[in-house]
């Protein structure tokens, strides 16, 4: 259920930011339109990174809608681990959420290296 309340307020400020409550506030932060450039230094991709992992692991401080990817894939990766936890060791359950973690994020960091040129 959180996973999908994450999810609803990204599509919201993607594609209904104007419309929307988020409006109301910092739109550097929350104006997706704005805010990506929020990783760079400067708000310049071509000077580099705002600060080392602003454009990868702490790429949900630098503006609302990875914020909520943040919380979105926290959320699915904890209720997968809630689902694991009668069949399996903690210590299992610990290992299956990390290895989840790391392929989920090496997946989308090759995909959207390749594609996102």
């Amino acid at each position: 259920m959180f996973a999908g309340l994450s999810e609803a307020i990204m599509d919201i400020l993607q594609f209904h930011f104007y419309k929307s409550p988020f409006s109301k506030y910092n739109p550097i932060f929350w104006n997706p339109l704005l805010s990506w450039k929020n990783k760079y230094k400067k708000g310049d991709p071509s000077l580099g990174p705002k600060f080392p992992g602003s454009t990868t692991i702490f790429v949900a401080l630098t503006d609302g809608w990875h914020l909520f990817k943040l919380f979105r894939n926290l959320f699915l990766f904890i209720g997968l681990c809630l689902v694991a936890i009668p069949c399996l060791n903690i210590n299992y359950v610990i290992i299956y959420f990390i290895t989840a973690r790391i392929l989920y994020g090496i997946s989308f960091q090759l995909l959207f290296k390749k594609l996102g040129k």
